[in-house]
């Protein structure tokens, strides 16, 4: 049997937005995860997952945290000696593409690009050319949305085949598609708190929004990161202690937290195919979220979500304030709830399964 193996920032990310992939791999593969160690590891475990965790940093700068990992690879890889490597995000598309065996059978898997490719800097440019050099090794691309794809194009990446998916898919069984009107309104955003996801721009509205339609709830889901970018603690609890948003942490049961609510806001500044989003459409749920890439591609602006200008506080209060005083909501929902389909993992899945088949 051929062995693929499945190369992830964590075991968070392994476990909620590819267990499904990797249990239909399982049919026809010998499956191993190499992902970064978390709380989720256990989860694996328990659906009979092989992994094995890297204790790295997947977003250190370090040389000898990088030179650390980079031996970490060369070691998994030589024990495993897979047919295939599947790498997402940047650090596993750099690192695992370089240190693949000859030959073994590359896929980089772009799941967004991230803010680095925003800044242009130093090392935007560093990346750049890391990604230039392994790319001779790369077998395949596959993009969750085109404006990723133009980009590495544009960059002189892309050298190799490419497709785009709707996204890596979601199992909408796992979700209820209900909203309860005669509950107040409200709002989530669930996700990492950093500042490129607008995290602040969300609290800001909130706390207009709040002003004027005090009846109107606020909440928050997910977790804190050390990273520059992420909130702190405190800055949250603030705004909990003036009753702005209620902080949930980082919760395991995201449809049950869906199924309270009536609107998922994500005003990130850029995105690969966001799950929360496909997961608020599954749950019957209003969107709002940036104009950017990845978001555009799941929100249809004013049928089953609003669009609004990125990094702008100002327009997601305008956006929050017209679905409030809204009189089609109803419609609304239903409309989100018309387009979740494209998204289920049962039609995307057989298409990465097959691209495998075809590579491998």
């Amino acid at each position: 049997m051929k062995k693929v193996l499945i190369n992830c920032n964590d075991c968070f990310s392994a476990y909620n937005f590819r267990i499904g992939l990797i249990k239909e791999l399982e049919k026809s593969y010998e499956v191993y995860v190499v992902a970064g160690f978390d709380k989720y590891l256990p989860l694996l475990h328990q659906e009979n997952v092989k992994v094995i965790p890297i204790n790295s940093s997947f977003t250190g700068l370090g040389i000898r945290e990088n030179l650390r990992q980079l031996r970490e690879y060369r070691r998994i890889f030589k024990m495993i000696e897979p047919d295939l490597i599947l790498n997402y995000t940047i650090k596993p598309h750099l690192f695992g593409t370089l240190m693949a065996p000859k030959k073994t059978k590359v896929i980089n898997f772009v799941t967004g690009v991230g803010s680095v490719f925003e800044k242009r800097n130093l090392l935007f440019k560093i990346i750049c050319f890391l990604y230039r050099f392994t790319s001779r090794k790369v077998d395949h691309y596959i993009f969750l949305n085109k404006d990723d794809y133009y980009l590495f194009a544009e960059l002189e990446i892309l050298r190799q085949p490419h497709t785009i998916l709707l996204g890596e898919g979601i199992d909408p069984e796992k979700f209820y598609p209900y909203v309860d009107f005669k509950k107040p309104l409200s709002f989530i955003y669930i996700g990492r708190l950093l500042e490129e996801k607008g995290v602040r721009e969300y609290l800001e509205a909130a706390r207009i929004i709040k002003r004027r339609f005090p009846e109107v709830n606020f909440l928050i889901a997910g977790d804190f990161y050390q990273k520059k970018s992420s909130l702190n603690r405190n800055e949250i609890f603030r705004y909990e202690k003036e009753g702005i948003v209620k902080y949930l942490g980082h919760r395991f049961d995201v449809n049950v937290l869906l199924r309270d609510v009536h609107v998922v806001v994500l005003p990130s500044y850029r995105e690969g195919m966001p799950f929360s989003l496909m997961e608020g459409l599954a749950s019957k749920k209003f969107l709002i979220a940036s104009a950017v890439p990845g978001c555009r591609d799941v929100v249809i602006d004013g049928y089953n979500g609003f669009l609004v200008r990125p990094k702008s506080s100002y327009d997601l209060i305008l956006k929050i304030e017209k679905y409030i005083k809204s009189e089609n909501k109803e419609e609304l929902h239903n409309n989100a709830y018309a387009s979740s389909s494209k998204f289920d993992q049962k039609k995307i899945i057989p298409e990465i399964v097959g691209l495998i088949g075809e590579i491998i």
